[in-house]
């Protein structure tokens, strides 16, 4: 495959600098081999990365959920290419401990809730307004407990589903709200046995991270792009270390409706072009 037009320039953050680095030269080293050259720039938030792909300095932005979701609303010609196998068709759950009396999100009123900060696409937003559909507005029904943030490298400070899996096991709060591929890591963790934690709600299906695409690549070339990531393989010594640190067995096409849930509770909370 031949890129006459010169090398398409990525942009990812740098939120664990060494992984990222090794992460993006495997990438880069592949798609080079191939024939169809690329670049890639590290940013340090997804705010500076998502300016610079509206602004054409990058041609494809490697994003989180939320800087995804804000890119889409706010430019009609920014488009999704493609995500990991894991991050389709994923899920926020309400967990319980096995002996609670609670069973549905109606025993919720007046308890003890675990929640991400509000800016958090499946820890509040999601989940948050779904649960609203459903009847329950968690900041009125429900006593949000207060648990510790850690502060991460781009200095944002955000509640783990780590620490409100512990809130839930330690009985701090009642019930909490985690994101499903965490469920099965922190129970084994925690050396807890089937049925210690339940699960007593889900929110809808949604898409996690994803490739964004500048709002003036054209669709050849995000096309060739997409083409030769799907190509890759968890099968070649190459990449397979990789595509590991990536957390997935394989790349996929994706289209705009994974996101559609977080577009609108985006849109709800009033923070289209605020947070990435």
């Amino acid at each position: 495959m031949s890129n006459s037009e010169g090398p398409l320039v990525l942009g990812a953050t740098a939120a664990d600098p060494k992984r990222a680095v090794l992460i993006w030269n495997a990438i880069r080293k592949y798609f080079v081999e191939a024939g169809f050259p690329v670049e890639y720039a590290l940013f340090s938030t997804y705010d500076a990365m998502s300016s610079a792909l509206l602004a054409g300095y990058i041609d494809i932005a490697w994003n989180a959920p939320m800087a995804h979701a804000q890119l889409l609303e706010q430019n009609t010609n920014c488009r999704t290419l493609a995500m990991r196998d894991t991050d389709e068709n994923v899920q926020s759950l309400l967990i319980v401990r096995g002996d609670s009396d609670i069973e549905t999100i109606d025993d919720l009123r007046g308890l003890r809730l675990a929640t991400g900060v509000e800016t958090s696409s499946e820890l509040w937003l999601l989940p948050v307004t779904q649960l609203a559909e459903e009847g329950l507005d968690v900041r009125t029904d429900c006593s949000l407990i207060e648990l510790d943030s850690t502060q991460y490298s781009d200095l944002q400070r955000w509640v783990d589903d780590r620490t409100i899996f512990e809130a839930v096991v330690n009985q701090s709060a009642d019930a909490g709200i985690i994101f499903e591929p965490w469920l099965q890591p922190l129970t084994r963790r925690h050396g807890l046995e089937e049925g210690e934690i339940r699960i007593i709600w889900r929110t809808r299906s949604y898409a996690h991270c994803a490739f964004t695409s500048s709002p003036t690549l054209t669709e050849r070339r995000s096309d060739q792009f997409v083409d030769l990531l799907l190509s890759m393989s968890s099968d070649d010594p190459h990449i397979a270390e990789m595509m590991k640190m990536e957390h997935l067995t394989k790349w996929v096409r994706a289209t705009d409706d994974g996101w559609s849930d977080l577009r609108k509770a985006i849109v709800e909370a009033d923070l289209v072009g605020k947070i990435y």
